[in-house]
């Protein structure tokens, strides 16, 4: 057979064609490799991924987890401490040694039920709320947050001396004499002194009208006080209850303790002044309100608190606490009855 030009052309055309499919199928092959390589490795990816959300989910899961019991056992903690202040209360008959002798100070205070109620934290807290705009739980933790510490209230500048808490015994102590002779306890004779000598530079000259006294003693001056009423022209009645009102028991004097004065401002007693409220308004007695407490001394019978303290105002009586417990109590507007529930209800807390 004779192969012509036409038979060579032919034969080329037939063998580039061949070569033409065998590289397209190659490529073809090499192709869909590299897409199954980058399918595994998207897979791979999205695994990765959805491993990667599954531990962050975790995470996260566990960490609401975490802070749901954080905040559960924040508001457990925030219930016991406001139930608690539901049962803590202003003191009754604190110097009772006995339960016998707690059995008497029920029955001796049971005849001025009338004149002295106990408070309980929360209702001191709804106090302080008011006055400074806070609900209970933050004026509670306002309170307790700045309430002194390592108080001891068994000190003898905290003695509780009232009609729910008279007094068993007479106090025993080494006296101090002011001015004017009237003996008080040595124990505060500093803080008497730089008291005294702070108004006199502040051009206020304050006369000690009375400071310690027996039980004796006070017994004796109710009398008196009984009899002045009925002089006036009161009736029994009435001077009874003027008596209650302005005279302590004799067991429940706190000038048994030595630590409590009555101070007038000799501008109140040289136009004849005495002890009465109308000295609230002398400038010595506005001095003392201010400035008694950075000596370590309280205004112990303050207006508005007679159901707690179980006195009506007294702006002359000033009693001594020491100076972090007085600018406490001095700042929240505070009794003496009302800082020792507040410590008793910390150290509660911490139990």
């Amino acid at each position: 057979m004779k192969f012509t030009r036409f038979h060579k052309i032919y034969l080329i055309v037939v063998l580039l064609f061949i070569l033409t499919i065998g590289i397209y199928d190659v490529r073809y092959k090499m192709t869909n490799q590299q897409d199954a390589g980058s399918s595994e490795s998207s897979g791979s990816q999205v695994v990765s991924s959805s491993s990667q959300s599954a531990v962050v989910s975790s995470s996260e899961s566990a960490e609401e987890s975490s802070d749901d019991a954080s905040a559960s056992s924040s508001a457990s903690e925030v219930e016991e401490m406001l139930a608690l202040a539901e049962t803590i209360t202003t003191p009754v008959a604190v110097n009772a040694t006995t339960d016998q002798a707690a059995a008497d100070m029920a029955t001796y205070s049971a005849d001025y039920a009338d004149d002295i109620q106990t408070y309980t934290v929360a209702e001191i807290a709804d106090s302080v709320a008011t006055t400074l705009g806070l609900t209970q739980e933050e004026a509670l933790n306002q309170l307790l947050a700045d309430l002194p510490t390592d108080v001891d209230l068994t000190a003898t500048q905290y003695q509780m001396v009232n009609k729910l808490n008279p007094l068993l015994t007479e106090p025993t102590m080494t006296f101090a004499y002011a001015g004017s002779g009237k003996p008080y306890n040595a124990e505060i004779e500093p803080a008497y002194t730089a008291l005294i000598d702070a108004a006199a530079q502040a051009g206020y000259t304050l006369a000690v009208i009375s400071a310690h006294r027996t039980i004796a003693y006070q017994a004796q001056n109710i009398q008196n006080g009984y009899n002045s009423y009925l002089g006036q022209g009161y009736s029994e009645a009435e001077a009874l209850e003027l008596t209650n009102s302005y005279y302590a028991p004799a067991e429940a004097s706190e000038h048994s303790t030595g630590l409590a004065f009555d101070l007038l401002g000799t501008e109140w007693t040289s136009v004849g002044g005495s002890l009465d409220d109308g000295y609230a308004s002398q400038p010595s007695a506005q001095w003392l309100a201010d400035n008694a407490q950075d000596y370590g001394f309280i205004l112990r019978y303050p207006e508005g608190k007679d159901q707690i303290t179980g006195y009506l105002f007294e702006p002359w009586h000033y009693r001594y606490v020491g100076v972090e417990a007085a600018q406490y109590i001095h700042q929240y507007d505070l009794t003496l009855e009302e800082f020792y529930a507040l410590v008793n209800f910390s150290d509660a807390l911490s139990q």
